[in-house]
């Protein structure tokens, strides 16, 4: 326990970020640029340092006071334990002895009897369990010789007690054990099976649920083409070596804790039957023993968190000549490919139209990922590649293609406006209105709102424009009737509709959220308890808290009206309707208040943010299983009797970032904050590195910082 308790405190120590934030603000208001460099380094390796000195703090210190020992005068005591405790050492003990031995050792003891000895503890825990073959006649003779009990009283082991000493008669304690009805009838003891849960996906949602579940009562099955867990917000630093690979992923079994039973099996799963409740895995490792690649998992829950695939919109040519920024190995060949680009443009015999082809680099989708990746690539190819191939420096372009009005639309207006001006400002040719049509080895094709089609040559294409469905997704919907979806559908407990014990999180999922308006009739029926047919204040005050809790769009509602409760918003409908002064409402002005409140019903975006909060709520669904199955805790049933078991999941935003280059980042907070510039991006510094999975990665990323902003990035190709 102290254990957990220390792990949790590190992985989510506010310390970590009041350090950061405080020297990020320090150095904002440096105005020598070589303090910033020189300093920064030196206030991170402190804080590190202190944070260190805290853990020693933490951690117990070992016991030193002298064990307690018993004085000669002292009377023995008497303890009392439980039979399973008893059974499981003389058990051990008759495992390791040969029967012979056995009968020897309390035939010894009967020949030094002693008169005083308590007979009526003289029992012998059951040998049946090891030595069932020990039924011939032979043995049952000896047993009778030495007093031992015949094979037939081995199953009773109910009411034992037995007495130990020392040499002298002195110091020892007596035992005496109850019956215990874990054991059954044979002697051995019943253990519960453990329900086994599968999970399949490492990433933000699969690893947050692994990284929460906290019950030793199920067997955890893993099932994931790699076996680690990638800090995908950071995949465009590694295109442009600002981070190193490694840095960015943590192994999945460092994940688990360490009391819940996992194992991990590096395969795809590629069909999932609900009906056997089995799993269809290929094998990433090739044949097994038998020769087969292929195998199956069976399950008692299923947890679906594969992720999704960037969506091509099935264009031709992106599959075979773009580059996707999904996964470490995606990063990884981008990075590759830009120091291709630049190494190929030195070399001699080519005409500079050719060589502005192969520095050209084209970037579609203006979403954050896209953002990111232009801003970053537009910082490596100024601050470290031009120095290193100078006769590039006027070669270079970077073009971003958006077939919206506006990159970063998820984003504030200021946000995006800020954004556009940076961007011309740095020269990235950002064109608006460009939707890609075709795709070759050397041109792309893109096609403005007025139908005009451009073609333009590049040297590397870096494809970010969306998520598509995987293909087991696609035929698992298909099986249980949802073949019509972008993804699977859940209810708010991020069960999958149609199937049992099965769940869906991340961006494979989405939830499909009940609307007010649907089920305005059941509420109303629920609130009026006297069947009077209408409500009274009272009455609808008792239901509200549930309301709020099963529907989340009320509350959403009434914030984007500055209401400060429902009563704000039937008042508001009865004035509308004329009856003010009414204290009883009928199902018709019900409906009046509540007309307009599913308009806040949105769907959560696909972030790693969303997925990992799904994944930590669902493991702590399944820590309290039991429990709730008997004292439900969740809202009342609209449609039924009783209680749902948990209360429905329920997003909180935590704000997002967008880094735009030159050490700016734009955030937008709750509350309609919004913070662009310098400060934001060390704030970006201090959130992205808390936001780590494991010590190892955190000062792993912080070392790779400091290392870029010391000595550059690293353009070596390994």
């Amino acid at each position: 326990m102290e254990e957990e308790t220390l792990q949790v405190f590190f992985f989510s120590h506010p310390l970590f970020s009041i350090f950061i934030t405080l020297y990020s603000l320090i150095l904002i208001y440096f105005p020598n640029d070589l303090l910033r460099i020189f300093l920064s380094p030196v206030l991170l390796i402190s804080g590190a340092l202190l944070l260190s000195l805290l853990r020693l703090g933490s951690t117990r210190e070992p016991n030193t006071q002298p064990d307690k020992s018993y004085e000669e005068s002292e009377e023995p005591k008497v303890f009392l334990v439980r039979e399973s405790d008893l059974m499981g050492g003389f058990v051990e003990w008759n495992l390791r002895a040969p029967l012979e031995v056995i009968h020897e050792a309390y035939e010894e003891e009967e020949e030094e009897e002693d008169p005083t000895r308590f007979r009526k503890m003289e029992r012998f825990p059951s040998l049946s369990v090891c030595y069932p073959e020990s039924d011939s006649e032979s043995d049952s003779a000896s047993s009778s010789e030495f007093n031992f009990p015949e094979i037939g009283d081995w199953n009773s082991p109910e009411n034992m007690g037995f007495r130990w000493e020392d040499d002298e008669g002195g110091i020892g304690c007596e035992v005496y054990s109850e019956a215990n009805p874990s054991y059954s009838n044979n002697g051995v003891e019943t253990k519960t099976r453990k329900k086994k849960v599968v999970l399949l996906g490492t990433g933000w949602a699969g690893a947050s649920f692994l990284k929460t579940l906290n019950n030793s009562s199920y067997e955890v099955q893993v099932i994931s083409p790699r076996n680690y867990f990638a800090f995908t917000p950071l995949l465009p630093s590694v295109t442009c070596g600002t981070v190193e690979a490694r840095s960015v992923v943590e192994p999945i079994r460092n994940i688990a804790r360490k009391n819940v039973e996992m194992s991990f099996l590096e395969a795809e799963c590629f069909k999932i039957d609900p009906g056997s409740k089995k799993v269809y895995c290929r094998s990433k490792q090739g044949v097994n023993s038998k020769g087969k690649k292929e195998f199956d998992v069976d399950y008692d829950y299923l947890v679906i968190a594969t992720g999704a695939q960037s969506n091509t919109f099935n264009i031709p040519g992106v599959e075979e000549n773009c580059h996707f920024l999904k996964e470490v190995e995606d990063a990884q060949r981008i990075r590759s490919t830009v120091i291709d680009s630049f190494e190929k443009a030195s070399l001699p015999g080519l005409n500079e139209q050719e060589r502005k082809r192969m520095l050209h680099f084209v970037v579609v989708g203006g979403g954050p990922t896209g953002v990111e990746f232009a801003s970053e690539l537009h910082d490596f190819v100024n601050e470290d590649l031009v120095k290193l191939y100078p006769k590039a420096k006027n070669l270079v372009q970077i073009t971003l293609l958006e077939a919206a009005d506006h990159i970063l639309t998820m984003f504030d207006k200021r946000i995006t406006e800020f954004a556009e001006e940076k961007f011309t400002r740095d020269g990235i040719d950002v064109k608006l209105g460009s939707m890609v049509v075709k795709v070759n080895d050397k041109e792309i094709s893109a096609k403005t709102k007025a139908g005009e089609v451009s073609t333009i040559p590049y040297g590397m294409i870096v494809w970010s424009t969306g998520i598509g469905t995987r293909p087991v997704i696609k035929d698992f919907m298909k099986q249980i009737g949802q073949g019509n979806r972008r993804a699977l559908a859940t209810d708010e407990w991020l069960r999958v509709e149609g199937c049992d014990n099965i769940y869906a999180l991340g961006d494979c999922a989405t939830i499909n959220q009940r609307k007010v308006m649907e089920d305005i009739a059941a509420i109303f029926k629920k609130a009026d308890k006297e069947n009077s047919g209408t409500l009274t204040m009272k009455e609808f005050h008792e239901v509200m808290s549930d309301i709020c809790d099963r529907y989340p769009q009320v509350e959403l509602y009434l914030k984007s009206k500055g209401m400060h409760g429902i009563t704000d918003l039937l008042k508001q409908a009865q004035a509308e309707n004329g009856s003010n002064k009414s204290v009883e409402l009928d199902i018709e002005e019900l409906k009046s208040a509540l007309c307009q409140v599913d308009s806040q019903v949105k769907l959560l975006p696909a972030t790693g943010q969303v997925a990992a909060q799904q994944g930590t709520y669902l493991a702590k669904c399944f820590d309290r299983m039991e429990v709730c199955e008997k004292n439900p805790e969740g809202p009342i049933r609209i449609r039924g009797e009783g209680r749902h078991r948990f209360r429905p999941f329920r997003y909180r935003h935590l704000g997002q970032f967008a880094p735009l280059g030159g050490e700016q980042t734009a955030a937008q907070l709750p509350g309609d904050w919004v913070s662009i510039g310098h400060s934001s991006q060390w704030l970006w510094y201090s959130v992205y590195a808390s936001k780590q999975v494991s010590w190892r990665t955190r000062v792993l990323v912080v070392s790779d910082w400091m290392r870029r902003f010391i000595f550059g990035r690293d353009s070596s190709r390994i």
